[in-house]
């Protein structure tokens, strides 16, 4: 009784402190919202190019409105599908691919772009040249100008000086040779041999076409940075408004290509913490809200007919990382000591509430190389074991945690202090240092990331097993954002590589089956939970499908307004 009474205590206090911090946040004007939706989510990472974005940070749901890509995947399956491709083909050396383009089809018109022409060739090479650092027309215009003023000089380096961090952590330039235009509705890419992966990475969230027109126009203007921060793309939405840290107005595209969507504005609020989040949806202010708090979702029971859950498996990991750059680390030994400290059904419970499952693999569950009976984690919690090893060493470790709330790690501190509180309990001394992305990637810059633990995670953008694992181990990422384990093991890399060699599923997956149970056997990470993708919508909401990456298609969607619920 006493233990319920306290719970109750916590919940008002809770909706309390969210109903202060909703009051405080900005409304949205009740004019933007007929015959629409608002979607409630964060700002963590948001931008309007998902290219800019760090790997493996959240998904961009504004972008899918907003652009399409070459090819999406099937279903959550291993198939890849023609979208702004009509269809394609493969050369029978497996280096070279010529996609033909769909005609027709109509750039955004916006307040601060009116097309000329239908999208082609042109856009495609441009797109893909831009993430592999390769445009000769941005460079030609530049050479040709004259800059009296030398801030637009700095203005033009920095905008062509971003840089694609998923594309850099695949390795793209190191597998397209060349990519040009043969005809204006037909594309040739030229790889430098075979990788069966490639089509996956091209219907990944960060493929997106961008219109080549638009690009020199701004950069005719001294104004090439606006690509990124005024998009215009072919989707079924685009922008009209865009408040900072309180909302984007996204509007039909009146001239979209495919079946248009029944919804005329999409707002999302970008306005509230997850607590925030969910009261806003408990008062009508939002339809749709992502990443709430799930330790409140208890509150929900009382309001079970006005909502439900949607859940889908995620293509994510949560993992703490060795940095194999200090020498202690390099004991194989005290590796698994380490992870046998770490109970991750407890982190599961109490940062998850079970809506994860705990991690025996690498590879997600929902991929096409998963087992189907995935075997016990040989270096499971056993607390005895770890502690018979530890005895005596007064061993102290650093750890740093990226204090940033993502899909793959909700509460990233706190499970830094269950993980500490696990490893005193064998007789190890935890330091933990919260920092940010930007700290992180400063003292990746100047060689001088000096933890021996780091708390962090992956979010992949497509099914492949390659972009999965590569990324985050590959010997070719190490001393990089998403390898912080600086690890680099040739018997892992030749399985990897031997999995692109062919286009056989069924080698592919045993080739990365190999490369994981190298990585559960060498440690280099310790893998801890794999979150679910949730969202909460009003049942007027009908049409609602949840992707693993976190992306929702807005056009299958129709709410029935009227009073608030």
């Amino acid at each position: 009784m006493f233990i319920r009474k306290i719970i109750s205590i916590i919940t008002f206090i809770l909706t309390f402190l969210a109903s202060v911090a909703i009051q405080a946040a900005p409304k949205i004007p009740d004019s933007l919202t007929q015959n629409g939706l608002i979607y409630c989510t964060h700002a963590n990472g948001l931008s309007f190019n998902p290219q800019t974005n760090d790997a493996g940070t959240n998904m961009n749901v504004v972008t899918e409105q907003i652009y399409n890509k070459l090819f999406e995947i099937r279903n959550n399956s291993s198939i890849v599908e023609p979208v702004l491709a009509k269809n394609y083909s493969i050369s029978e050396d497996g280096k070279t691919i010529t996609i033909n383009l769909r005609k027709g089809i109509k750039f955004h018109h916006t307040d601060w772009f009116t097309p000329s022409r239908n999208f082609n060739a042109e856009d495609v090479v441009f797109s893909l040249n831009r993430v592999l650092q390769r445009n000769t027309d941005l460079s030609t215009l530049e050479s040709s100008a004259n800059y009296q003023n030398p801030q637009y000089q700095v203005f033009h380096e920095q905008a062509r000086k971003v840089h694609f961090p998923y594309f850099e952590s695949i390795k793209l330039n190191d597998k397209i040779e060349s990519i040009i235009a043969t005809s204006p509705y037909q594309v040739q890419i030229k790889l430098f041999q075979p990788d069966a992966s490639i089509l996956s990475h091209l219907a990944s969230q960060y493929a997106i076409i961008f219109s080549q027109e638009y690009a020199l126009q701004l950069n005719a203007d001294d104004n090439l940075s606006q690509l990124d921060s005024l998009p215009v793309g072919t989707g079924p939405y685009k922008v009209k408004n865009f408040v900072k840290n309180q909302y984007i107005r996204l509007i039909k595209n009146e001239h979209y290509w495919r079946k248009k969507g029944t919804l005329n504005n999409i707002i999302i609020d970008l306005s509230t913490d997850k607590t925030g989040r969910l009261i806003k949806f408990l008062n009508g202010e939002c339809q749709i809200t992502s990443m709430p708090d799930v330790s409140q979702l208890g509150i929900l029971k009382k309001f079970n007919e006005k909502y439900y859950l949607k859940f889908t498996e995620g293509v994510n990991l949560s993992y703490l990382a060795f940095n194999f750059a200090k020498s202690t680390i390099k004991d194989p030994k005290l590796r698994q000591a380490i992870s046998q400290s770490i109970n991750r059904r407890r982190i599961v419970q109490r940062i998850y509430h079970n809506t994860a499952s705990i991690a025996n693999n690498i590879i997600p569950s929902i991929s096409w190389a998963a087992t189907v009976n995935t075997p016990d984690f040989t270096y499971d919690y056993n607390p005895q074991l770890a502690k018979a090893f530890f005895q005596d060493k007064h061993l102290k470790l650093t750890m740093w945690v990226l204090n940033e709330e993502q899909f793959y790690n909700p509460s990233p501190l706190k499970m830094a202090e269950l993980i500490k509180w696990d490893l005193s309990q064998v007789g190890v001394d935890i330091s933990i240092l919260p920092i940010t992305r930007t700290y992180l990637l400063e003292q990746l810059k100047n060689n001088a990331e000096d933890y021996d633990l780091i708390l962090t995670g992956w979010l992949a953008g497509n099914l492949d097993p390659d972009s999965f694992m590569r990324p985050i181990l590959s010997c070719g990422i190490s001393n990089d954002v998403t390898n912080l384990s600086n690890w680099c093991y040739a018997p892992f890399e030749q399985a990897m590589n031997k999995g692109l060699s062919t286009s056989n599923l069924r080698e592919r997956a045993k080739y990365y089956n190999i490369a994981q149970d190298i990585i559960l056997s060498e440690l280099p990470i310790i893998p801890i939970a794999n979150a679910k993708r949730m969202l909460i919508a009003n049942t007027k909401v009908k049409g609602l499908e949840l992707a693993p990456f976190g992306s929702i298609n807005f056009t299958t969607l129709s709410y029935q307004q009227g009073e608030k619920q």
